[in-house]
């Protein structure tokens, strides 16, 4: 499943790909892109979306990103726009 998050914090490229790489070294997380520009957060896991939700905020939280509690959209089996 992919799931879009709006993100908020993001004051620069640098920062988007650091927040990426966290993101993506989560466990049960395939995959974790930032577009730096939209400031959204596309991640594709197994998880169900409320656990991977529960670990993108957990996460967010030890740095000053934010990340809303409520998806922008989720996918499955199909590729987000």
């Amino acid at each position: 499943m992919k799931i879009k998050y709006s993100i908020k914090g993001l004051d620069c490229p640098n920062c988007a790909a650091k927040l990426e790489g966290m993101m993506a070294k989560l466990e049960g997380i395939t995959s974790a892109k930032i577009n730096f520009l939209t400031e959204k957060l596309t991640v594709e896991s197994e998880l169900p979306e409320s656990e991977l939700t529960a670990a993108l905020l957990a996460t967010a939280k030890s740095t000053f990103f934010r990340i809303p509690a409520t998806p922008v959209c989720a996918f499955q089996n199909q590729t987000p726009d």
